[in-house]
């Protein structure tokens, strides 16, 4: 703050309004913002270690490019930052603050289904299409969130392409949030030759529940182990 100097009174009255500047800074308190308003991850920290990909280990906070709801929206120009923290639901009772391209008011998930598939793979076709619609339709509203992650495109270890997770979400009319790795951070600890690879994360703790490097068979162990998630 910059005080101009006018006569006598207002030079004894300067460190005055230096103190008052100063203290305004730095002696208010901010209460918290209200549940729900769209605060959570900048007042919640991300759960510690250790880190992994394996089963009891929390997972990473990963970042991904795609389309939190791309039945709503899927043009390869509007590609939305996708990030493991967005789902982080500590108490199971958090929603969706204001302005959230998951749904302002929705409920934040209690457990996330991670599918790791490619463009290449026909296992991960057949998932798409017969096996992951009906999966969701039963557990979403148990409180599931799945997350879809194309990591290659036509060819093995090529990166998949905006137009090729757009050609995906439209040919398999995926409603759940799904994306792209484009620095494949989180793709490379995978084996690049195997896909599917299929998680469960327990988004109250980001624990890693379950992890099963193929296609889960429905009404499987797999599936069981995500209804067991969402029934404690």
């Amino acid at each position: 703050m910059k005080f101009v100097r006018r006569g006598p009174l207002a030079k004894s009255w300067a460190p005055f309004f230096m103190v008052l500047a100063l203290s305004s800074c730095g002696d208010v308190e901010v209460p918290p913002f209200p549940d729900g308003q769209g605060q959570k991850h900048q007042l919640v920290t991300y759960p510690p270690g250790p880190y992994g990909v394996s089963k009891g280990q929390v997972i990473t906070d990963y970042t991904f490019q795609g389309f939190p709801r791309p039945g709503e929206s899927a043009d390869p120009n509007a590609l939305q930052t996708i990030s493991l923290s967005d789902f982080y639901n500590p108490d199971g009772n958090g929603v969706f603050g204001p302005g959230s391209p998951y749904g302002e008011g929705t409920p934040m998930p209690k457990a996330l289904l991670i599918d790791i598939g490619a463009l290449w793979c026909g296992p991960c076709q057949q998932e798409a299409r017969y096996d992951l619609p009906p999966a969701y339709a039963e557990f979403h509203p148990e409180g599931a969130e799945f997350l879809f992650i194309l990591a290659d495109g036509g060819m093995t270890g090529v990166p998949a392409s905006p137009a090729e997770l757009v050609t995906w979400v439209t040919k398999y009319k995926s409603l759940y949030p799904s994306a792209l790795d484009p620095e494949r951070k989180f793709v490379s600890v995978f084996n690049a030759n195997s896909f599917p690879v299929n998680m469960i994360v327990d988004t109250r703790t980001m624990t890693i529940v379950e992890v099963l490097p193929q296609k889960p068979e429905p009404g499987g162990p797999f599936y069981d182990a995500l209804a067991a998630t969402l029934a404690h």
